[in-house]
């Protein structure tokens, strides 16, 4: 009876450690899951100030992934997955060129070519689309331009082009819940136009 006594106390005590070590391993499991929760939020939610590179340096992985005789055509900055990436657009008299890049470390995501089509080439594009690269203001100065004429908010979104047969910037500025497209002279970082933008699908 006793020997009975003995192992039952034992049996007991052994399911009190089994439970005590799977409710540790439920608390370490909720804790990496919570982990990994807020790191995918932190990526969600990247602002302006995880941009690092500068439209000069990403203009110069254009070049030296394709060369310096590819004019700058277009040029975007934008999260894309969480994260802020360019997209570098050239051309030359024979063909179009693309990188992507991460806007904070740099690295070039992937790069693109293709020939041009007949009534493109031979100079004709590049002639029209071709951006002048020393002529153009920061990227500080622009997104300055475009928060002031909104009132208030931040500058999350850049496009680089020709439009209205002028060189200008497309930017997105948000305030709270309300987006508001500006478009800023890439030259003298004069606000050209603006709308409000009722429908952005920016946020990741």
């Amino acid at each position: 009876m006793k020997k009975l006594g003995i192992l039952l106390i034992s049996v007991i005590a052994l399911a009190g450690c089994s439970a005590g070590q799977g409710e540790k391993k439920t608390a370490n499991s909720e804790q990496t899951s919570t982990s990994k929760t807020s790191s995918s939020q932190s990526q969600r939610t990247a602002t302006p100030t995880t941009i690092k590179v500068s439209v000069n340096t990403a203009i110069k992985k254009l070049h030296q992934q394709f060369g310096q005789d590819v004019a700058l055509s277009e040029l975007s900055l934008e999260r894309e997955n969480g994260q802020y990436q360019y997209e570098v657009s050239g051309l030359d008299n024979s063909r179009e060129y693309e990188v992507t890049l991460d806007a904070r470390s740099g690295k070039i995501l992937r790069h693109d070519q293709e020939k041009l089509d007949q009534d493109e080439a031979n100079g004709v594009a590049r002639n029209r689309d071709a951006i002048a690269v020393k002529r153009l203001k920061t990227l500080t100065d622009i997104s300055k331009a475009a928060e002031k004429h909104a009132g208030s908010g931040t500058a999350i979104k850049w496009s680089l082009e020709h439009d209205n047969g002028q060189v200008q910037w497309d930017v997105k500025v948000q305030q709270d819940q309300q987006i508001q497209e500006v478009a800023v002279n890439a030259y003298t970082a004069k606000v050209v136009t603006t709308h409000q933008d009722d429908n952005d699908d920016d946020e990741d």
